[in-house]
């Protein structure tokens, strides 16, 4: 199964789609695990010189295409998420809202769970709150790779804590262990497909078109940490107090 693959100690950028897909992982002794990931949400096809083809079916392209493998060509039916992807959205006590064309349309959600990585997501909201859109913080603080470490390399702000802290006191959507997502699961809720943002709307509104940290350091530079660019589908590296956007994750 094609799906994202991202590489957590990254020596040089390079701009995120070009990132390799794999869905094969290993660990210590080379023993091989398979965890789920998503897919690039890409449902066109394309090949030098010429030809493009909004759709994935132009028989003049001869080459290997991103459509014609994974979930982006097996579950492409958009009833619970773009292409591929599959989505649920969940109240604030974290309750499913299963029938969402029809009965709950007019259901505010709280957060989203991803079906297929298990992983469930904060949604920002327009409202004032720690929730809000437009909040901004430096990186570094709870749950940032590296925080604990008696070596610990470069500065770590404390911004964040506030919004880990206080969204596990009031039990946001019945969860009290919010952290920041790592650059791999960040990134498998980039859908590749479109841009500004980068990301399926319909689940995950109030979404800005800007870069959002990372719980994972640079591992070449100790005064910079990753971040995914949500308007460009970028993977990049920005410096540790430049203030940008956030978005909680929680896994069991």
């Amino acid at each position: 199964m094609k799906s994202k693959l991202f590489t957590i100690l990254i020596l040089t950028l390079f701009n995120y789609s070009t990132i390799a897909q794999s869905d094969l992982i290993f660990k210590s002794g080379m023993e091989s695990i398979f965890v789920p990931l998503n897919d690039t949400g890409i449902t066109w096809s394309g090949e030098i010189p010429s030809t493009n083809n909004d759709e994935c079916s132009n028989q003049t392209i001869t080459s290997p295409q991103d459509c014609n493998t994974g979930r982006d060509f097996t579950h492409n039916d958009d009833s619970d998420g773009h292409a591929g992807f599959s989505f649920t959205k969940l109240d604030a006590n974290g309750v499913p809202l299963f029938n969402q064309n029809a009965l709950y349309i007019n259901s505010p959600w709280s957060c989203v769970k991803d079906n297929v990585t298990g992983l469930i997501w904060e949604v920002k909201t327009n409202t004032a709150g720690i929730h809000n859109k437009n909040n901004l913080y430096q990186w570094g603080g709870l749950t940032a790779i590296g925080l604990d470490h008696p070596e610990r390399q470069g500065t770590y702000y404390n911004d964040w804590n506030n919004l880990i802290q206080e969204s596990n006191n009031e039990m946001h959507c019945g969860i009290n262990n919010w952290r920041v997502p790592t650059v791999g699961e960040l990134g498998g809720i980039v859908d590749n497909s479109v841009n500004n943002p980068s990301i399926d709307i319909n689940y995950f509104p109030n979404t800005i078109s800007g870069w959002y940290w990372t719980s994972t350091p640079d591992a070449s530079n100790q005064d910079t940490a990753l971040v995914i660019r949500f308007d460009a589908n970028q993977l990049n590296n920005l410096a540790r107090n430049f203030p940008i956007y956030v978005r909680l994750v929680h896994s069991n």
